[in-house]
């Protein structure tokens, strides 16, 4: 008798089982792939490609002696710092601060009065018979894809700790990020990570930055978003956000990795930022808006920032809260809220207003909450000793929530500011042990108090530089008060340095020109905001309001571009911010 033959029915049984156990071993064989691609790739950028790198620095022999200083590239590294050894002398304390414009100490950098010139001499006081060098390798504008190439010089030098307070340049670059995983829920499976790899390495290239030929004019098309109010690519595209997000994770881990493997003590600094003297850069409305919604929303507006402006805090809170309720994109609306919110002493409400405006702005330069939040998580993952400055300077502001009385603007600290930071860097030694044999009291007694002095040379720079911010990122309410200190400042540095009077008296006759076109302009800003443009100018008046404007702005911050190159990247006339 022959056997009789399977049952149809188990067919599909028999193929599911098949095809799960074929999946299975696809699924386990692309997550053997990943994990040998995780270590092929460890310490590689996987979301940015360095091109032309140079070192910032170069060993080189004097008077028989290795030392090192800077290389001659990368010119946006502070200029003033002195060659030091390479081999660290015997029994002495070698000491690196690395990160952005703010941890260089700008604008202060060039003198004794930025954070690391003040840990140095705090140190030297508590040993006076010690070598000690803190060395400032800090460069302005570098996010932390360059900052972590710098630090992997600095190991090379042999360090016995580095600090790294970085965080407020991460949106600079406009780097198009291309995504590493699928969308949910797609990204739980290795297979689909590995084919989605695959083809998005086949169509779009890895993002690439110059080490060798970085410098201000890459940072033209972020001075006319700025100058324009035109939002970042990282906030039109969540998507691109979250990727910054993850870029900015990864480097700060590789950091503490690296150090971690050398040996080396890595301190990760808080970034604090100015919150109630800095208004968002870019404000945008919520993208569904519709034309009856945003009537009532700029009635709304209107009414309170009117009430603000007249010093009736009290009667704006109700109409800008309103308006929040309408569009709670809206960044510039929140800080107005914080505004009149501190101003009638309600500040606990009004520190989380100015954190919501900080979250909304469309183009931020300051350390955003997110990026805090990550350097913490990192820290603690990581075990880094974290220095957390932010409660010191709210100390040290009149009101608890930090503005010009910290700040000289959006992150840069005054010169006694730099000396908290400082003092905050000292007293995170102490208490990991690496000041041995002094006390708690012989670091309290290293505190300085900074005497306010004129440096013409420093002072001219800091000046127009500052000026020269407020203006291209609408700070309009202190812009008056800038103008008034530029024209004293140019009018008294050629009398204490007279090298400096042909720049002072360029800068003089320029001024008139700029702040005439920018007080126009801002006029112009204002009746947009407040839906009265039609009200107080004919079209042709807005439209030559804001060609001078324009005008301004290329031979002011962009000169290098053509007019017609100029032309094509901002807007064609007058616009409503956020827009």
């Amino acid at each position: 008798m022959e056997p009789t033959p399977p049952q149809r029915r188990d067919r599909p049984a028999f193929w599911a089982l098949a095809l799960l156990l074929v999946a299975g071993g696809v699924e386990a064989g692309c997550r053997l792939i990943e994990r040998i691609e995780n270590a092929a790739a460890r310490g590689k950028n996987p979301y940015v490609e360095a091109v032309n790198p140079v070192p910032a620095y170069q060993v080189v022999e004097q008077g028989g002696r290795r030392m090192v200083q800077r290389s001659g590239f990368l010119p946006l590294m502070v200029d003033n710092q002195r060659p030091f050894p390479l081999e660290r002398p015997a029994g002495g304390l070698r000491v690196f601060v690395l990160g952005g414009s703010a941890a260089a100490g700008w604008p202060y950098q060039l003198g004794d009065t930025n954070l690391s010139a003040l840990l140095e001499r705090k140190l030297r006081l508590l040993y006076p018979g010690r070598s000690v060098e803190v060395v400032n390798m800090a460069a302005g504008t570098f996010g932390s894809h360059r900052v972590a190439l710098i630090l992997e010089e600095v190991l090379h030098y042999n360090p016995d700790l580095i600090f790294l307070y970085n965080g407020n340049n991460e949106f600079l670059e406009n780097l198009v990020f291309r995504p590493r995983t699928p969308p949910a829920p797609l990204d739980r499976s290795a297979a689909a990570r590995l084919a989605y790899r695959v083809a998005v390495s086949l169509t779009t290239p890895l993002p690439r930055f110059d080490v060798k030929n970085y410098g201000f004019d890459d940072q033209l098309s972020n001075h006319l978003s700025f100058a324009f109010a035109q939002a970042s690519r990282y906030r039109e595209d969540p998507r691109q956000f979250e990727l910054l997000l993850e870029h900015y994770r990864f480097n700060m881990e590789g950091m503490v990795a690296r150090a971690g493997a050398a040996k080396v003590p890595l301190f990760l600094l808080t970034c604090p930022v100015n919150l109630k003297d800095w208004s968002p850069n870019v404000s945008r409305h919520r993208k569904d808006l519709g034309p009856a919604e945003r009537g009532r929303f700029t009635a709304l507006f209107r009414e309170g920032y009117l009430a603000g402006e007249r010093g009736d805090f009290a009667g704006a809170v109700a109409p800008l809260r309103a308006a929040l309720a309408i569009d709670d994109e809206h960044a510039e609306t929140h800080f107005l809220l914080a505004q009149a919110l501190r101003r009638t002493g309600r500040l606990t409400e009004a520190r989380e207003g100015y954190l919501r405006a900080l979250e909304r702005d469309a183009f931020p330069f300051r350390e955003l909450p997110e990026f805090q939040a990550i350097l913490r998580e990192v820290a603690r993952r990581r075990g880094a000793p974290l220095v957390d400055v932010i409660p010191a300077l709210d100390a040290a502001a009149g009101d608890g929530i930090p503005g010009l009385d910290v700040f000289t603007d959006y992150v840069h600290l005054r010169e006694q500011s730099q000396e908290i930071v400082a003092h905050e860097m000292l007293r995170a030694l102490s208490a990991q042990g690496l000041l041995p044999g002094i006390s708690a009291a012989a670091v309290e007694g290293t505190r300085l108090t900074i005497l306010r002095t004129f440096v013409p040379g420093r002072e001219v720079y800091a000046v127009d530089a500052t000026y020269n911010l407020s203006m291209l990122m609408h700070q309009y309410d202190r812009l008056d008060a800038l103008y008034q200190e530029a024209i004293e400042t140019f009018t008294r540095a050629p009398r204490e340095d007279p090298s400096l009077a042909a720049r002072c008296q360029e800068r003089l006759s320029t001024y008139h020109q700029l702040h005439a076109a920018v007080t126009a302009y801002r006029k112009l800003v204002r009746a947009e905001k407040l839906g009265l443009l039609e009200a107080t100018y004919t079209p042709a008046q807005a439209q030559a309001v804001y060609d001078l404007y324009a005008e301004t702005i290329h031979w002011w911050s962009a000169g290098s571009l053509s007019k017609e190159e100029f032309q094509r990247r901002i807007p064609a006339g007058p616009r409503t911010p956020g827009d």
